[in-house]
């Protein structure tokens, strides 16, 4: 037990006690069905699946638990199976299976298809999954807890401030809201801000063209785009980027470097 180490590209951030010590409890009473999966690093060994067993192993004690050892698996390959594996499980939180996409677009150079593909998954519940990552930490942490589903989660990606994000999930959750009321409230507030907005510049909304488009290129981008019409018929595209890893990934697939 000793020799074997956390994995470092472990995508799921909590491991629920609770859960944990019931898994514990199965293994004092039937054994580990399943070995831990690991590589070499050095004198110890890095586990590439298996850590929930891991940790549910040391709750009881023990100093020996089976192994099955992978041999020459690099840190590409290893981030793969680390988060194929656990992306295929149900018990990750929406963010945990977000961030572990994003591992998957950022590290492995995969598009958001290559990505359903490995995991076994829609490619709208992938999308779906990213977008997520867009909303403020206060709104993420609040999935996490459990203290709203994803469902308002994506309701809230209609908000386009993020105080005002945060302060429809507050609502929410001091409220008990369900999905539908936070997406009728989000509905109103949109159709406010754009009678507003129109009162105040004698514009009409954005066609209904550049919603459309905007999806269509969020979808196929894996972040959240914005186009906005200007004077004439000149328009503008706003593509969000987190990391300059997530800016090459897009810069990759609207411009792809020729094969020489």
């Amino acid at each position: 037990m000793e020799s074997l180490r956390p994995n470092p590209f472990q995508p799921r951030r909590s491991f629920e006690p609770a859960a944990l010590q019931e898994l514990s409890d199965s293994i004092r009473r039937h054994g580990m069905m399943h070995p831990i999966v690991v590589r070499r690093s050095g004198e110890r060994f890095e586990i590439i699946s298996g850590e929930r067993r891991w940790r549910a192993s040391q709750l009881i004690g023990l100093e020996r638990v089976p192994v099955s050892i992978r041999e020459s698996v690099d840190d590409r390959e290893m981030l793969e199976l680390a988060l194929v594996e656990n992306l295929q499980r149900r018990d990750l939180n929406p963010i945990e299976r977000a961030a572990g996409f994003r591992s998957m677009c950022d590290h492995l150079g995969l598009t958001q298809e290559q990505v359903a593909e490995r995991v076994g998954l829609q490619r709208s519940t992938v999308t779906n999954h990213l977008r997520l990552l867009e909303l403020p930490k206060k709104v993420q942490d609040a999935l996490v807890a459990d203290l709203i589903q994803m469902g308002h989660a994506r309701a809230l990606l209609g908000v386009s401030d993020p105080r005002e994000q945060v302060a429809f999930m507050e609502t929410a959750v001091r409220d008990a809201l369900s999905v539908r009321q936070v997406e009728e409230r989000v509905r109103a507030a949109g159709a406010a801000g754009s009678k507003s907005a129109r009162a105040q510049t004698g514009t009409g909304a954005e066609p209904s063209w550049a919603g459309a488009l905007a999806r269509r290129l969020s979808e196929t981008l894996g972040t959240k785009v914005r186009v906005t019409t200007l004077d004439g018929e000149r328009s503008q595209i706003l593509i969000d980027c987190f990391s300059h890893q997530e800016l090459n990934r897009i810069a990759d697939a609207v411009a792809p470097k020729p094969v020489l």
